[in-house]
């Protein structure tokens, strides 16, 4: 049985990845800052914490085989201010230096090491058209990628495997963009985004979480992995097509000015951004379930009107 680290356990990503591989008889560890604040009920999952001695994580490192690594403050809660990106930017990089460092004196050569990054990547130039061979953005967002990939390097003097995935929206109706924006297009406040042609680089949260597994069972797979969805949809074909879904109108576009004023330097990640294509993930022969927008909305309106039905 093929024993797995995941570090952010208790997000978005991290939970419907644990139920994920146990499901397919992986066993799964957790690292996490608080176990009392963690909602893990499955007892097969044992917990760390950061804060433990660090000659018992050391043993953790040397006890599994893959270690992913997801732990990061959200960027999408609160206006950012200089204290609030600061503790994105540090909540990635170190402890992903953290992790590096953990893995090299445990002195194991491991399977895997993948390390999660973001589309942010590339830049918020709405007209670029990014693989992953593009050349980096250069606003916060972009050097936080740059840096945080940068960490997680640390390891390959061990020749250690190392997977940078770069993810894009992720849509699940337990957290994340979708369920903030149900809300107002359900009680009729549905709208558009700043000017709409900025891009919405997506992917539906099955369809990562089943990459994270093709990527830990190819052992060709390394370097930078595009997490979206090939059928890419701006932000105007995704408000249109959301709204078709929940059969509500979609009438209004509010500014990219007021969307600056209300959220501030935040609304960077609503109102810009450019295309986004995996291309090395579909070379490796990755096939999504959820390609088409529409048939991935589907799934998970589904999902939410049978969980409170």
């Amino acid at each position: 049985m093929k024993k797995v680290l995941i570090t952010g356990i208790n997000g978005l990503i991290g939970t419907e990845l644990k139920n994920y591989l146990i499901e397919k008889k992986f066993e799964v560890f957790g690292l996490v800052r608080n176990k009392e604040k963690v909602l893990v009920s499955d007892s097969s999952v044992e917990l760390f914490e950061w804060s433990d001695d660090e000659n018992k994580l050391i043993q953790l490192m040397k006890e599994v085989d893959v270690i992913v690594h997801l732990a990061g403050k959200s960027i999408a809660e609160g206006r950012w201010n200089e204290k609030v990106k600061t503790e994105i930017y540090e909540s990635r990089i170190k402890t992903t230096e953290r992790i590096a460092t953990l893995i090299l004196k445990s002195n194991k050569k491991h399977e895997l090491f993948l390390s999660a990054s973001a589309v942010g990547y590339y830049g918020m130039e709405i007209n670029k058209i990014s693989n992953e061979e593009s050349e980096p953005g250069n606003d916060f967002l972009s050097k936080t990628c740059i840096d945080w990939e940068n960490a997680s390097s640390l390891i390959d003097t061990k020749g250690i495997r190392r997977v940078n995935l770069r993810i894009g929206t992720v849509l699940s109706t337990n957290g994340g963009a979708l369920q903030k924006l149900l809300t107002p297009f359900k009680i009729f406040g549905g709208a558009i985004l700043g000017s709409g042609k900025q891009y919405f680089p997506w992917i539906h949260i099955k369809d990562l979480t089943r990459m994270i597994h093709f990527i830990i069972d190819n052992n060709r797979i390394s370097g930078p992995i595009n997490a979206v969805s090939p059928y890419q949809v701006t932000m105007r074909e995704f408000c249109k097509t959301l709204s078709k879904m929940l059969n509500r109108p979609c009438l209004v576009r509010v500014p990219e000015w007021l969307v600056r004023l209300i959220i501030g330097e935040m609304s960077t990640l609503l109102v810009s951004g450019g295309q986004v294509i995996p291309k090395r993930i579909i070379e490796f022969g990755f096939q999504f379930n959820f390609e088409n927008l529409e048939s991935a909305l589907e799934d998970l309106l589904k999902r939410e009107s049978n969980r409170y039905s």
